[in-house]
């Protein structure tokens, strides 16, 4: 499931949904409004918040339904009835599966959540009568359901991780299904998490991008790199061309995660390559294995590229800051950091020949910027000689000048 799917899954939400009789009982364009952007928004729904408070804000209340669409008629003695964990999807359903129903409010909203949801772990688990497992409400709340572009959703880009977390962070709740509890504490310390919480970045993989929403499953070994291509396209087809492919597979290992691992993904490093015991080609290759040669080549081409990279962008930061004009020096540095994500991704081949070109790329690259760098300060000492010739000449004029005022006979 991609990330602009899982935007429309819950445009109109999941958990209030409606019987055949409740909606004849409730008329669907009842309390709309032309557009649903133009509902002022409202208080966001607090943990403490009395349901009837949190429901004045749901895309349902908007929608003309009531409390008795969901849990019927008032009781006898007051307030509604409860809705049993194991009824809430079916409910939910009888709206959100109806395409006909679902296309009076939202016709872009999909249908199939609930058949999803029962392909699922947690609807899988929830079907044996399992209900500690998620349910609709428990991703999306109960009376304060808000579409999921909207910031304040659980299920918005930004809040996904965290959602999940209350389940999945909570060793009591793991425990019992032999789940580890570490999960979203080790993707909050990745580079996902990172470029997604920290930068801004929504189209950053969280929780749903990788095992669905509605959905929900671990990806299997044979299906992650399927999943990881989804965003790193040139990495997953230079790897299936690979030799290591078929290897990690005969091997039944997780492709990306092999190297990469799952949750905790790091920024890659070229310290990730060599024979060294911290490298993590060391974790299979020695210096006796026929790949040594590789890594070794690899590693060396990766180590002289930084090492000229960082010598040109010294020598052009001294020299832009002097007040020298360098600008084609940075687009040549521009270029060789270019050339070096290039590389990175060249990496997945597991051969050095593909290499060789794009190095050259970015060393000849490196080179041009270092140089400009280096012609730029060389410019600046010679104005400098020049400016301290030029200054000697002018006091040595004046001060000849003095000498002869200073000689005038007075008047």
């Amino acid at each position: 499931m991609t990330r602009a799917s899982m935007g429309l899954l819950v445009a109109a939400a999941v958990v209030m949904a409606a019987t055949g009789a409740m909606r004849a009982a409730v008329p669907i364009a009842q309390g709309r409004t032309s557009s649903p952007t133009a509902v002022a928004p409202h208080v966001v729904e607090s943990p403490g918040q009395p349901p009837d408070a949190a429901f004045k804000d749901d895309v349902h209340a908007r929608a003309g339904l009531t409390c008795a669409s969901c849990h019927g008629g008032p009781k006898p003695g007051g307030g509604y009835a409860t809705i049993a964990r194991t009824a809430i999807a079916p409910l939910c359903a009888k709206c959100h599966a109806d395409a006909a129903y679902m296309k009076t409010f939202a016709p872009q909203v999909r249908v199939d959540q609930y058949a999803q949801y029962q392909t699922s772990v947690h609807g899988r688990q929830m079907a044996k009568g399992e209900t500690r497992v998620a349910t609709c409400s428990d991703c999306h709340r109960a009376h304060g359901i808000v579409a999921v572009r909207d910031t304040r959703s659980p299920v918005a880009p930004t809040h996904v991780a965290q959602t999940c977390g209350r389940c999945h962070g909570d060793p009591a709740r793991m425990t019992p299904f032999n789940r580890s509890p570490d999960i979203p504490g080790d993707w909050s310390k990745s580079v996902h998490a990172d470029a997604l919480l920290k930068r801004g970045d929504t189209s950053a993989p969280t929780c749903s991008t990788c095992h669905g929403s509605h959905g929900a499953t671990p990806p299997g070994a044979e299906s992650v790199a399927n999943v990881c291509a989804q965003c790193h396209v040139r990495e997953a087809e230079l790897f299936k061309k690979s030799r290591k492919a078929e290897l990690f597979r005969s091997m039944g290992q997780g492709d990306c995660l092999t190297c990469h691992s799952n949750h905790h993904i790091e920024p890659p490093q070229a310290s990730w390559i060599g024979l060294d015991e911290k490298a993590l080609c060391a974790t299979c290759h020695d210096d006796t294995m026929p790949g040594a040669a590789a890594i070794t080549t690899v590693r060396a081409g990766f180590d002289d590229l930084q090492g000229r990279m960082a010598a040109a962008r010294e020598v052009l930061g001294r020299a832009e800051t002097a007040g020298m004009l360098v600008e084609d020096g940075k687009l040549a540095l521009h270029n060789a950091g270019e050339a070096h994500v290039r590389l990175r991704v060249l990496v997945h081949t597991f051969a050095a020949a593909p290499f060789d070109d794009v190095l050259k790329e970015g060393v000849a690259a490196a080179n041009e910027a270092r140089t400009v760098g280096t012609s730029a300060m060389s410019e600046l000492q010679y104005r400098r000689r020049g400016l301290a010739v030029a200054t000697l000449v002018i006091l040595g004029f004046l001060g000849t000048l003095l000498v002869k005022i200073r000689r005038l006979p007075a008047t």
